[in-house]
């Protein structure tokens, strides 16, 4: 991208701000943003954004990627023990829509110790929300990725029928940027 996507300018904000802002509308009770060790653009613009530094933490495990994240994520979530579900949601989606976002926050309520799994057209998708009670396990996962983490759990699911095709999108170049943009405006 030549630029930290969650950055990016979306609408009167960044996309971060805006993902921020979606989730929070959408009932969400706890917001969790992972984020690069050290200063970044990124934790400058949730200082700009005036995040609370209880809702953002720096990767423990950045050589992993996504799932360095993943794991980071699942150690924060075992903090609250209310938590009945931790929703990965990838910073590549504002395009979103608050219902889709609201949706699953429902369907995690309905469905206490199953996975959700957003799917379009016979297809899953992401956010996915995780019962609280693999997080444990998920903190010290040595698997190499999400999929390989869950491929080795016969886990019970809850398959959530949406009608977003953005839960399939990822913003992976530019000109995957400006037609996103390009389709929110």
């Amino acid at each position: 991208m030549g630029h930290p996507k969650l950055c990016l300018p979306w609408g009167k904000t960044s996309i971060l701000g805006h993902i921020l802002a979606q989730w929070r509308d959408a009932g969400a009770e706890r917001l969790l943003v992972i984020h690069a060790t050290g200063e970044t653009p990124v934790t400058r613009e949730l200082d700009r954004l005036r995040i609370p530094p209880a809702q953002h933490a720096a990767t423990l495990a950045p050589e992993r990627g996504m799932m360095g994240s993943v794991v980071t994520a699942a150690r924060e979530a075992l903090r609250d023990i209310s938590l009945t579900h931790l929703v990965i949601a990838p910073g590549d989606q504002p395009q979103l829509g608050a219902e889709t976002l609201r949706d699953l926050l429902h369907a995690c309520e309905a469905a206490p110790g199953k996975i959700v799994r957003m799917i379009f057209q016979g297809k899953p998708g992401h956010p996915l929300a995780l019962p609280a009670n693999v997080l444990a396990e998920l903190s010290v996962t040595s698997s190499e990725t999400l999929r390989d983490f869950l491929r080795l759990r016969d886990m019970p699911a809850c398959d959530l029928t949406s009608h977003d095709s953005g839960i399939l999108v990822d913003m992976d170049t530019p000109e995957d940027y400006a037609r996103a943009a390009s389709a929110a405006d």
